[in-house]
């Protein structure tokens, strides 16, 4: 297996939804591929945000900070 095939598999691995030969070949791939692992690690921490609920109120005057940031960043003046 190769990177390529975990990218295209990488969700099917997660829902378990792969057979048990492309799955020991997709987990020895893990074993020795850390950006793969990487990988794995990433997407399983967005789905753990996906599906939380929570929110949380952002301090006063932020949104228009991180405009104004984001603005200086890219060259325009505020």
């Amino acid at each position: 297996m190769n990177g390529h095939e975990v990218w295209r598999e990488i969700s099917n691995y997660i829902d378990d939804d792969l057979g048990p030969s492309l799955r020991a070949d997709f987990e020895a791939h893990l074993e020795q591929c850390r950006h793969c692992a990487a990988l794995l690690d990433s997407k399983r921490n967005i789905i753990v945000l996906i599906v939380d609920k929570r929110t949380f109120q952002l301090p006063a005057g932020f949104s228009e900070r991180l405009r104004a940031r984001l603005l200086e960043e890219i060259g325009h003046k505020v």
